[in-house]
């Protein structure tokens, strides 16, 4: 069946297992298409700016993910875990005279946040947000059981690592997007359990490898032509690391070279029945990104080890019958419209904030509390009796079956996550009614701010001193800061020092990353009909799977 999106008026269809799944939730069908109600939820999910702010209970200087001029309160994360206060004493009784979404947002003016997302133990690792177990780490998010690592976003398991972007157990890796299990592996691109490699594209298994793409257990191979040992080993010797100018030209030489590659019609390992890209161990995924271990979902992203679950975006790890939530995890189950609960938590409708908390439904907050309304609490049976009037009054306001909405995100537009699947400009979000706030960084308290342009070349010749200056980023002039950690990780692995702030050089890694849309087109070769994330104006020869395990293997 087709409808027509409430959003952007493109028709979008609810198959009959959408149907069915929602039937088993017992929810109505969306009224926006797939693309819609992901950049809904991800409205509500600010990874990359970080601010300094007062904690409001203590007065402590904290660092949040909520900028200082934001109304409601927030404390520092031990507080909030700690009993100095009390979530239901904030409750209050539901009003059959207003709209549902009136008074939970009422409610969530008033109740403390979270300053950071962070799952304890943390050690050493202030900086860094929707983060757990990690250790000395600094500028990573949506990262976890982590070592030494710095900038970086969706980093797993992962040590010493810098500038990267979707990592899984790797580590000495710098400046890589999208690979699992390498090591010492710089400017790597889609490649897995790769080694003491450069410029790779594609590629499994290889080691000491140079500017190749789709090569599969190979050595000593420069510009995808087998070399000897002693003749690869002089190129590399002489292909100057250390230097800027050295490592940007040989970039731009890569992007154009490995731009028009073959390509495999998704980024897909070991999935089944299954419907959209970079998706591993995965059974009957439909129209999925970025999911791992998963069975049974649809419209999904970013999730591992989760089952039955549709329209969720972020994290998983035991986790069963959620719909339309973002940021839940850790053994939850049947879960609808949630945004960040985690922990245990089972059978929770609208809730925001809550933790280890079962049966609640519009509350934010709660820390192991069952039966509560509005923060309020109830026994069972008066509990499923206000809930189910409660359902019948949001659906009369057509407000029953939609998660928040995005002009209610605690949140900028361009805080939030969305910006970078859905990018607006300003004018473009304020005829939304979305609000947006503008890019003010701190004053540096440094010696002074070099234009990037005006490094030293060779990381051999950077001093010391440049712990205590800023560096104008080349592209936005912005300015940031070099800590210790990363200036010894660029000395050791000879590389040079960074012209590009954090969040630039975080887009320019985001720009390498396929969309989270499919196209149809015909593969290049055999003329079979595709839904693939490279969309029909890309460079690249795309073929489908069987075509392109036949030509490369």
């Amino acid at each position: 069946m087709l409808k027509s999106c409430l959003q952007c008026g493109n028709q979008f269809e609810i198959t009959n297992e959408d149907k069915d799944f929602y039937q088993m939730m017992d929810v109505p069908e969306p009224t926006r298409c797939y693309f819609c109600r992901m950049i809904r939820r991800i409205s509500y999910r600010n990874e990359h700016h970080l601010y300094h702010r007062k904690c409001d209970f203590s007065g402590k200087n904290i660092i949040s993910a909520f900028s200082p001029d934001k109304t409601f309160p927030v404390y520092d994360i031990d507080v909030w875990w700690s009993d100095k206060w009390d979530p239901l004493s904030f409750g209050r009784e539901f009003d059959f005279g207003k709209p549902f979404f009136d008074q939970f947002f009422e409610l969530r003016g008033q109740v403390p946040r979270l300053a950071l997302q962070q799952q304890k133990p943390m050690v050493n690792s202030d900086y860094c947000h929707c983060a757990s177990r990690n250790r000395n780490c600094y500028l990573v998010f949506s990262s976890n059981r982590c070592e030494d690592c710095y900038h970086g976003t969706w980093i797993n398991e992962s040590k010493n690592c810098v500038d990267n972007l979707n990592l899984l157990k790797c580590e000495l890796c710098y400046e890589c997007v999208g690979c699992r299990e390498c090591y010492n592996s710089m400017f790597c691109l889609d490649s897995v359990n790769c080694r003491d490699s450069f410029f790779l594209r594609n590629c499994m298994g290889c080691s000491n490898c140079f500017g190749c793409s789709n090569l599969h257990q190979k050595s000593y191979m420069l510009f995808n032509e087998q070399k000897p040992k002693d003749e690869f080993e002089e190129f590399i010797a002489e292909f100057n690391t250390k230097s800027f100018a050295a490592v940007r030209s040989m970039l731009e030489k890569m992007g154009a070279k490995l731009s028009g590659i073959t390509v495999k019609e998704n980024h897909a390992v070991n999935a089944h029945g299954c419907f959209g890209d970079y998706l591993r161990n995965c059974k009957n995924a439909y129209y999925c990104f970025e999911c791992d271990d998963a069975e049974d979902i649809r419209y999904c992203m970013c999730i591992e080890t989760a089952n039955n679950c549709a329209d969720y975006s972020y994290w998983g790890r035991n986790a069963e019958r959620i719909y339309e939530c973002q940021a839940c995890g850790n053994d939850v189950f049947n879960l609808r419209f949630c945004n960040i609960c985690w922990d245990g938590c089972r059978d929770l409708t609208y809730c925001d904030h809550c933790f280890s908390s079962e049966n609640c439904f519009g509350c934010i907050g709660l820390k192991k509390n069952k039966y509560c309304i509005l923060n309020k609490q109830y026994s069972k049976d008066e509990y499923s009796e206000l809930a189910a009037r409660i359902i019948e009054h949001m659906k009369k306001h057509n407000e029953f079956g939609e998660f928040f909405p995005m002009n209610k995100s605690n949140f900028a537009y361009n805080e939030s996550l969305a910006i970078e699947h859905m990018p607006l400009s300003r004018e473009q979000a304020g005829k939304l009614g979305l609000s947006w706030k503008d890019d003010i960084d701190e004053k540096p308290k440094v010696e002074k701010i070099i234009p990037a342009e005006l490094l030293p070349d060779s990381i051999d010749d950077i001093p010391d001193d440049i712990l205590n200056w800023a560096i104008e980023c080349e592209a936005t002039k912005r300015p940031f800061r070099i800590v210790k950690q990363e200036l010894e990780f660029y000395r050791r692995m000879k590389l040079p020092i960074p012209h590009f702030h954090p969040d630039e050089r975080h887009r320019r890694r985001m720009a390498l990353r396929n969309p989270r849309r499919l196209w149809k087109r015909p593969c290049m070769k055999c003329g079979k009909e595709m839904e693939t994330t490279y969309a029909p104006d890309r460079q690249e020869i795309v073929y489908c799977e069987r075509c392109y395990l036949a030509e490369v293997y």
